[in-house]
């Protein structure tokens, strides 16, 4: 069986004098494709080199560690952006618990504020009644004029506007 770089150990000499990574192992595919006869010379191309082995090279040493930087890299890259985003996301949660915060005290200030209105308007309405009542009781003829004179008041009024919209 014949020595190749394709199953000699990773940053050892094969038998001619190359070591294993991938610019001297081309080299050595075609200096043994043309010892056995197979290869470009004879016009057939195989996807396996000598002896029916594999083509495809295995990883060298710095190849594996450039790798493994890489992942370690791309890792803390992930865990940096994970980090990054997750604060964003606080930042964002606390806004918006802020913002919804204010609303409510926004409404609830309206929802007070109607409510004093409404009740001034009923305790304005009551004292009206009061001082009606308090009128009525104390000039019963007045009430009676005052009151008949209003209704005539409304009552042309309500006819003048139903004449109005035929």
């Amino acid at each position: 069986m014949e020595s190749n770089s394709f199953n000699t150990p990773v940053g050892t000499a094969d038998p001619q004098g190359n070591k294993g990574d991938s610019s001297s192992s081309t080299q050595a595919d075609t200096t043994n494709a043309g010892q056995n006869g197979q290869g470009s010379q004879t016009g057939q191309s195989s996807p396996t080199g000598s002896l029916g082995q594999s083509t495809q090279t295995k990883p060298s040493g710095d190849d594996s560690a450039s790798m493994r930087g890489a992942r370690e890299e791309a890792d803390s890259f992930g865990r940096r952006a994970a980090d990054a985003t997750s604060g964003y996301l606080q930042d964002a949660k606390a806004k918006a618990s802020a913002t919804v915060q204010a609303g409510k005290e926004y409404a609830q200030d309206a929802v007070n504020a109607a409510g004093k209105k409404i009740d001034s308007v009923k305790g304005q309405a009551a004292e009206m009644k009061q001082r009606g009542m308090q009128f009525a009781a104390d000039e019963p003829m007045k009430a009676v004029v005052y009151a008949a004179a209003g209704s005539a008041v409304l009552t042309a009024l309500l006819v003048t506007w139903m004449r109005g919209r035929r």
